[in-house]
């Protein structure tokens, strides 16, 4: 094991695809020696360097050049790769963004709600450290106030100065649920972002349904700014933990079982209060062309497009 600085750590076992590798050499050093093979679902989390500062984890993320895995960079230095994507987590990501997106109206140029993924904003509990999601909703520049410095502002900003998001969404496949959790909480942090879903897949099971899909459980957690806890659905095919039998369905079997929609109300995602804390009683303004009162996600969709995505 190298003595110097940046160190790659090879686990028995855990290989990582030529593209990422190649790119990780440019992140850790010196180069690590690890067989070129593809990186699978069960590796995951991966411990892949240690002693890496924000600087260089940041320089990482910018370069864009391994997209497709998402990564962890802990405070004592530590990078964990945590999950990757594949079709069922691209399918959820862009039906979790068309769900925002109709509050637009069908407006496409000058969007009064802007509705994205993967730019970078500062870990709000790490100091100068970026941090992405899956899908970021936050107000166009016109109807809030811009941020006057730099981040941490005020107001907050992206990394490249643009209103601070709203609504955080994050999506986990190999992630565990443990660690979906700490990145949503993580979020509130901010308090600008008001509102953070986060949805994991579990395992699938090992039986199938008359289409020929496998089984598989999956959560759903909605956070809120200043509301302890959070809610919890349990919307795959069958209840997580329990046998997968008739006695143990989730209920989640059609859309539009109020049971089973997450509602978001639109107008946090103005929230622009003219003082920080905001005063009592304040109630963000929606602009005039936005006519949606709530964003409402149906879970049995969700549900849908990760059956018929996932490999079977």
């Amino acid at each position: 094991m190298s003595s110097q600085n940046h160190r790659l750590h090879y686990i028995p076992g855990v290989w990582l695809a030529k593209e990422t590798l190649k790119n990780l050499k440019k992140l850790l050093k010196p180069h690590p020696k690890i067989k070129d093979e593809p990186l699978s679902e069960s590796s995951f989390p991966c411990k892949i360097g240690s002693k890496i500062t924000a600087e260089e984890y940041n320089n990482f993320l910018q370069r864009k050049e391994s997209s497709g895995y998402k990564y962890e960079h802990r405070t004592n230095g530590d990078v964990y790769v945590i999950d990757m994507s594949d079709p069922e987590h691209n399918a959820v990501v862009e039906l979790l963004q068309d769900y925002f997106n109709i509050a637009n109206g069908g407006v496409i140029l000058n969007k009064p709600i802007s509705v994205s993924g993967d730019g970078f904003h500062f870990n709000p509990t790490v100091m100068g450290q970026f941090i992405a999601s899956d899908v970021m909703v936050k107000p166009n520049g016109n109807h809030v106030q811009q941020p006057i410095v730099p981040y941490p502002g005020p107001p907050p900003g992206d990394k490249n100065g643009n209103p601070h998001a709203r609504i955080i969404c994050e999506v986990a496949n190999t992630q565990s649920i443990g660690n979906l959790r700490n990145k949503c909480q993580n979020w509130l942090n901010q308090v600008y972002v008001r509102y953070v879903l986060g949805i994991k897949f579990h395992e699938k099971r090992t039986t199938r349904d008359l289409q020929g899909r496998f089984y598989r459980s999956m959560t759903a957690m909605l956070f809120q700014q200043g509301v302890p806890g959070y809610l919890t659905w349990d919307f795959g095919t069958h209840q997580l933990g329990h046998p997968t039998d008739n006695a143990h369905l989730s209920g989640c079997n059609a859309p539009n079982i109020p049971a089973f929609q997450i509602i978001i109300p639109v107008n946090a995602v103005f929230w622009d209060p003219p003082t920080i804390p905001a005063a009592a009683g304040y109630v963000p303004i929606v602009p005039p062309t936005v006519t949606l009162g709530n964003f409402t996600i149906d879970l049995f969709q969700i549900q849908q497009v990760v059956l018929n995505q996932q490999e079977n």
